[in-house]
């Protein structure tokens, strides 16, 4: 299992932000913000509230990357893995709690507004491969730091994200 070391934790609790990396069917890409979230040990859980595109592109395509980015280092990490709607009634009501807790507090209004007035879905990421950002740390390739799948496959132009 790829887990959420305390570094990324870190990385990601201070950036106050996760963008979420999706493509739809076609394979175009979309890339949403998220500033409602909580990170675990082996999970990232956030509000789906508008349920647009990145919503529509979870149906078609589980995959999402998630860049995790120390500015002022210049280093960071890209995570790879799937995402699910949380449906387990007290998953979604135990993590919704969590995600509230998180809120950041110039937006925690607005949120909990369009959350009453949109309802939510809360999705879960799991990372199946974690990559380094360091640019001391590769040369040609990206450094693979740990999957869960066969990385060289990703990397082969015949092998879809979808294939897994």
């Amino acid at each position: 299992m790829v887990s959420i070391t305390s570094d990324i934790k870190k990385m990601i609790n201070t950036q106050k932000i996760i963008l979420v990396g999706t493509s739809n069917k076609h394979g175009i890409p979309n890339v949403s913000p998220r500033s409602s979230f909580y990170v675990d040990n082996d999970a990232i859980y956030w509000y789906e509230i508008f349920k647009h595109k990145s919503f529509q592109n979870f149906t078609n395509n589980n995959w999402v990357s998630i860049p995790v980015i120390d500015y002022e280092n210049f280093s960071g990490y890209q995570l790879k893995g799937n995402v699910k709607i949380v449906d387990d009634d007290k998953e979604f009501f135990d993590t919704k709690d969590k995600i509230a807790e998180n809120l950041p507090k110039e937006h925690e209004q607005r949120i909990r507004d369009l959350i009453s007035e949109n309802g939510v879905k809360i999705i879960q990421f799991k990372p199946l491969v974690l990559y380094s950002l360091n640019p001391s740390d590769f040369e040609q390739e990206p450094a693979l730091l740990e999957s869960d799948v066969d990385a060289n496959k990703l990397q082969e132009e015949q092998i879809s994200m979808l294939d897994y």
